[in-house]
Order: C-alpha cells, then sequence, then structure tokens
C-alpha cells in the first residue's frame, strides 16, 4: 500500500449543488478557469483526455458570520506538461483566512457543510464546510473543518465508488458562498491499469469488471495448480514405495511417521512431536536424516498445495 500511487482523472460526472437553492448568486466553475489556462474549452477537457491527472494542492476559505469567499488551487498534469492553477477567488472579500494545505498523494474523498436556510438579506449562505481527505500511500484519512456559526441545515456529498473530488464548481453573491458542487474524478491506480489491461486481454469485447476478472484469474490458477498437485502426488507416491522398500521391515513405520506428520500439521502439540522424534529414531536405522527430511518436507508441500487448490475451487462456486 505504501508504494500505491494514483492519478485521477475527469469523467465528466459532477455532483449536485449543496446549499440553499432559495439563495441567489451567480454560477462559478473552476473548470472554466483551469481550460482558459490549458488554451482548449471545458467541454474538451471533459471529453478529449487531456487532463492525464488533476489533484486539488490548497483551498482558502474566508469566514465569519458565514463562508464568505473561497478558492482552490490545483495540479494539473496533461501529455506535455504540469501546471500549478490557480482557481478564482469566488464570494465576497470578508471574512478571516482559513488555509488546507493537501500533502502529495491526498484526495478529497467527501464533502459535508451545513447552511442557513433564511434566502433573505445576508441570510441563506454556506456557514460550514467539512472536507474528508484520504492519502492512499499513508493508508490515513484527514478531516478539516470551517465553520462559522452552527445552523440546522447539513448537506454530505461524496462520489461514486472509485472516484474522488476533484474541481469546485458552485454558486456565489459578492459577499458569500451559497452553493458548492464537485467535479469527480476517476481513481487510475497502478494497480487498477494493470487489472484493466489484463481484463481487456482476457476480455477484448467487455468493459472492466472486478468481479468477472477475479473468478477468471481464479479459473485460470486452479486449471494451472490442478494437474502439478497430480503430478506431485504421483513423485511423492513413489518416493514414498521406495523409502519403504529401502526400510524393509520398518515400512509400516514409514506410513506411521506420515500418517503423524499430517497431525502436526493441523496440531503441532507435543505429544505428537514426540511419536514424530521415535518414529524418526526407528527409521535412522535403515534411512538417512536427509532422506526423512526430504520425504516429510515433500509431505509438507503436497498439503500446501491441495489447501491451495481446494480453496481455489470453493472461491469458483
Amino acid at each position: 500500500m505504501d508504494d500505491e500511487k494514483w492519478t485521477i482523472k475527469l469523467n465528466g460526472t459532477k455532483s449536485l449543488l449543496n446549499g440553499n437553492i432559495n439563495k441567489g448568486g451567480g454560477e462559478i466553475d473552476d473548470l472554466d478557469t483551469i481550460a482558459k489556462e490549458l488554451d482548449t474549452s471545458k467541454s474538451d477537457l471533459l471529453n478529449n483526455n487531456i487532463i492525464k491527472d488533476i489533484r486539488v494542492k490548497q483551498i482558502k476559505i474566508w469566514l465569519e458570520n458565514h463562508i464568505d469567499a473561497i478558492q482552490f488551487f490545483y495540479k494539473v498534469t496533461t501529455n506535455d506538461k504540469t501546471y500549478s492553477i490557480n482557481g478564482n477567488k469566488h464570494g465576497g472579500s470578508g471574512g478571516k483566512e482559513a488555509i488546507i494545505n493537501f500533502e502529495d498523494g491526498e484526495y478529497i474523498l467527501a464533502i459535508s457543510g451545513k447552511y442557513d436556510p433564511n434566502e433573505f438579506g445576508r441570510y441563506g449562505n454556506l456557514d460550514q464546510l467539512k472536507f474528508i481527505n484520504y492519502i492512499p500511500s499513508k493508508n490515513h484519512i484527514k478531516f478539516y473543518k470551517n465553520s462559522a456559526k452552527d445552523c440546522n441545515i447539513s448537506f454530505d456529498m461524496s462520489p461514486a465508488a472509485g472516484t474522488v473530488y476533484t474541481c469546485f464548481f458552485g454558486k456565489c453573491t459578492n459577499y458569500s458562498i451559497t452553493r458548492i458542487g464537485m467535479y469527480e474524478g476517476s481513481i487510475q491506480s497502478q494497480q487498477f491499469q494493470q487489472f484493466q489491461q489484463l481484463s481487456d486481454l482476457l476480455f477484448p469485447s467487455k468493459p472492466y469488471d472486478f468481479s468477472v476478472l477475479k473468478q477468471e484469474i481464479t479459473r485460470l490458477k486452479y486449471q494451472e495448480l490442478a494437474p502439478r498437485v497430480r503430478d506431485e502426488k504421483n513423485k511423492f507416491g513413489e518416493l514414498t514405495t521406495n523409502m519403504k522398500t529401502k526400510a524393509g521391515d520398518f515400512e509400516k513405520v514409514v506410513d506411521l511417521l506420515l500418517d503423524t506428520q499430517k497431525q502436526a500439521i493441523k496440531n503441532n502439540d507435543q505429544l505428537i512431536q514426540g511419536q514424530l522424534i521415535a518414529y524418526k529414531s526407528v527409521l535412522e536405522s535403515k534411512l538417512t536424516k536427509d532422506e526423512l527430511q526430504n520425504l516429510l518436507s515433500k509431505q509438507t508441500e503436497i498439503n500446501q498445495l491441495e489447501e491451495n487448490l481446494a480453496n481455489l475451487q470453493i472461491n469458483l462456486q
């Protein structure tokens, strides 16, 4: 997990606008700013795979009696260049500044907040925002809360599975933020990309589906392991026969040794270990210590292979 690297690609999905639907305000969209910086259109950004990675680097929030203003800062990577792009400061000029600095590889998993229900005058604004972020390289969740006052209408935003929030849009007046929304971005981790490539090889005409891919990989592993188990069991049978022949009158002790070894694999208590030592001592008059150890090691190996095969078979059901 420590080596996990994510890249985030815009997928064209926008969250709902959250806040007081009766409050006015003009529409604001940071993707317009990013498109202008990249000398393209917002439509092209969403549809033409121009952005290879997009993430929030920093958020500034100004607040006093409500959230006066907000500004997002982005790191955007295209095919040939990485840009640091400052979104516009949206809202008013009042309030005290609070800064949220993101670590490298930190992403917005969810947002919650509160707003005033009154749409008249200087009311009906966003009054509280809470960002829930995740750092995959550390498997760590962080919380950031900015609150002007405690209102009684709350909202929660969370993107679809496999996505994070990447870019801000919303509504604002000349003195406040009234509504908030976010563009979603799909997680493209190295592991995800490898799974997708493998899925394309196995199912070239079907979209990526992890459960189907997992089932197919399990089936292929079972088909690969089953003949190996049969082959190893045949070899072990031949080895056991040779050891019994060499043991002469003590051939039944070989069976006792192997039966006790099976018990030891499942329940390694002192009594069973004592029996193993006794049987090996008897057989050492006919077999070398290396021969005995090789016989027991092969049995342990086959037992593990059989368990692996049984687990694969269960997962195929």
